[in-house]
């Protein structure tokens, strides 16, 4: 069942969206940019600046601003300290401004400093979350996916933190395999949860794909995070060993079945139109596939060139993760938009349909070239090439000025639709509550 009236003031979740958009541009444009960087490899300052723009400043951005609008309405709870967050993202994204240039120009007192500021963000963030939690009214695998998602989240900043700390203070030596150990907390761990459990609850709405059993998801819960922890601490304890291979092979295993379980909830769709989104969704799949397929290869030990890892990073978070991202602005920002501008009852005129509020021709054209570009640097960095990283990095950023610019028109002034529909209710809510009527 779904509460629009639970939703918080718009300004709270526009915020973190709208500057989790810039951040994806100004990723988007610094691929070309850094492209011989990125062959070298991954133990670069401007490469670590480029990844913590993308997982702190885009992603994790993005996340916050859509947990902050779907937790509540999704699961029946109620936002505790909705102030509290709001005056969180100017903590947030002041850590996230000075940490990421910090990173670039090799100033290690700033990445401490302002990776401290950021550290504190997500603290803030994920204690507003968590004390939510004694409000929600309705059991979904979206709800414990998440939960699993900020605890990793809480690991993940730990290792960051104390990496961040040690560069400043020179405490230990850090191993790539204590990277590694990081990254993948982070990648797999918050960001593969919480899509996962946002994927689930976006599918059953948006695509009216509702199912009577969710015992798959709470398999595909249990081996991620059993998987996921093996890895963490075989990367940590017993690099290189069998213990490292199993656990990476097991992830892969949770991240075909989590492609295939999704994909059977959307052959059982009610609403047989294919979105914009869901053609995002099917590329972060394949993209995601090919993440877990050469994370198996690395586990091995076998000796592979440096870009090899940076493709695999490319792989997974520009393409798994970013995809899925890219593919929900056309979703939850017109949905926003609707919530806050028409759910509160009919008016003087009919209101809008959601596609009246997206370019959707333009939307499937964004996807297109996104599609294009990042095939191409893909490839680029698979093959060593910084031509084609140049280029397919510049194709991809023209494709996310496109797909932003698809959705323009949830940020403009309200407006009729272009023709009549008559009162609705949204999946699973009761009758008397106005919904975006579907196309």
């Amino acid at each position: 069942m779904i509460r629009p009236q639970r939703s918080p003031e718009i300004g709270l979740p526009l915020r973190y969206l709208a500057t989790g958009m810039g951040a994806w541009l100004l990723a988007a444009a610094a691929v070309p940019l850094l492209a011989s960087r990125l062959i070298s490899g991954f133990d670069d300052p401007e490469v670590f600046a480029l990844t913590h723009l993308v997982v702190l400043g885009w992603v994790t951005m993005t996340l916050m601003g859509a947990l902050f609008q779907l937790f509540p309405v999704a699961l029946q709870a109620t936002l505790a300290a909705p102030r509290l967050a709001r005056w969180n993202y100017f903590v947030y994204t002041g850590g996230v401004a000075g940490f990421v240039p910090s990173f670039y120009f090799n100033w290690t007192p700033g990445v401490a400093g302002f990776g401290s500021l950021a550290v504190l963000g997500i603290l803030i963030f994920a204690a507003v979350l968590a004390v939510s939690y004694r409000t929600v009214r309705t059991r979904h695998p979206m709800g414990l996916f998440v939960l699993c998602g900020l605890a990793w989240l809480l690991v993940t900043i730990g290792f960051g933190l104390t990496w961040a700390l040690d560069w400043q203070f020179q405490w230990f030596a850090i191993t790539p395999n204590m990277l590694a150990a990081h990254v993948h907390a982070g990648l797999a761990g918050w960001l593969g949860c919480t899509l996962i459990g946002v994927s689930y609850k976006l599918m059953e709405l948006f695509a009216l794909a509702h199912r009577r059993s969710w015992r798959t998801a709470h398999v595909l819960l249990a081996l991620w995070n059993g998987s996921l922890a093996g890895l963490v601490l075989g990367l940590l304890l017993w690099p290189g060993s069998i213990e490292v291979r199993v656990a990476a092979t097991a992830l892969a295993g949770a991240v075909l079945l989590f492609a295939a379980d999704l994909f059977q909830m959307w052959r059982g769709r009610r609403r047989r139109r294919v979105s914009v989104e869901q053609g995002h969704v099917a590329v972060s799949l394949v993209s995601l596939l090919v993440a877990a397929g050469l994370g198996v290869l690395l586990s091995t030990g076998v000796e592979v060139s440096p870009r090899v890892f940076v493709a695999y990073g490319y792989a997974a978070i520009m393409g798994g993760f970013g995809f899925a991202i890219a593919g929900r602005y056309q979703k939850i920002l017109p949905f926003l938009t609707w919530v806050h501008r028409y759910s509160r009852g009919p008016g003087p005129t009919a209101p809008p349909l959601l596609q009246d509020l997206v370019d959707e021709r333009l939307g499937w054209l964004s996807l297109l070239v996104l599609t294009a570009g990042y095939a191409a640097t893909l490839g680029g960095l698979l093959a060593g090439s910084p031509v084609a990283v140049l280029g397919g990095g510049s194709v991809y950023a023209a494709g996310a000025v496109l797909g932003l610019g698809a959705v323009r028109l949830t940020l403009l002034p309200a407006r009729a639709t272009r023709r009549s529909s008559p009162a609705a209710t949204l999946p699973g809510s009761r009758t008397g509550t106005s919904a975006p009527p579907s196309p």
